[in-house]
This record gives C-alpha cells, structure tokens and sequence, in this order.
C-alpha cells in the first residue's frame, strides 16, 4: 500500500467476536490505518459522534443485537459521513449486490487477508485522487 495513505485512514472494526476484531484491527493496522474497535452498532455510532471516523467494518451479524444491515439503516437515516464494510461469513452475491444497492460501500466474505484491505482502502481513496 501506498505511503500516502499511512495515518489518514481512521477505521472501526465492529464485530462480536473479539478474536476477529483483534485480526481485523491487526491487517488494517499494517495497511496504515488508525483504528478503533467496537462490540455494538450503538458503540460504533457513539464514537462517530465524537472523532472522526473515515470507514467501518462490520459483521453482519451481532448476536442478540443489531448488526451491519442495521448500522447501514442507521447510517442513511443520521446520514452518517462514513462508508460501511460489511462483513460476514456468508456473503454471496446475491446479499453483495443487496447490500451495495442499499449503500454499502464494500461486502466482504470473512475470513480476509491484507490484500483485500489493501484493494478496498484504495478504493476508498481513489477518488481523494482523483479530485487531488
């Protein structure tokens, strides 16, 4: 990954498991992310409303609570400035295309290495680029 992006990039990683978002935080961390964690929808919503957050990922699924379809709702309807990446074990593309539709901007199949981090942060960044 490009220096450029080094320390620009502020992440959550909301997932239930802690395990995953210690993983997830790990990978986005060596592509030059700032990165804070987060076990619930209401947390993640808590911490955009005090920093500045660029890009969350999120588990679909939260166990007995909200997850990323709902953050994404809540996102649309706060009108959140953020971008949303949902996450899940069971993404196919008929839920991919779904989710995109609704505004996601990215749908990824758990598990994920540092390369697609990479592909979809420079995605985020691409348009920075272009109006540069």
């Amino acid at each position: 990954m490009s220096e450029q992006y080094r320390g620009n990039t502020k992440a959550i990683v909301l997932d239930d498991d802690a395990d995953t978002r210690f993983a997830i935080s790990r990978i986005l961390g060596k592509c030059g992310c700032e990165v804070v964690e987060a076990e619930s929808v209401e947390e993640v919503v808590a911490i955009v409303e005090t920093q500045a957050i660029d890009i969350v990922f999120s588990d679909m699924r939260i166990p007995g609570a909200p997850g990323g379809e709902e953050l994404l709702d809540i996102k649309q309807d706060l009108k959140l400035d953020i971008e949303l990446v949902l996450m899940s074990c069971a993404m196919d593309a008929d839920a991919r295309a779904r989710l995109m539709n609704k505004g996601a901007f990215d749908c990824v199949q758990k598990p994920f290495f540092k390369d697609t981090c990479e592909f979809i942060l420079r995605n985020f960044h691409e348009p920075l680029k272009k109006s540069a």
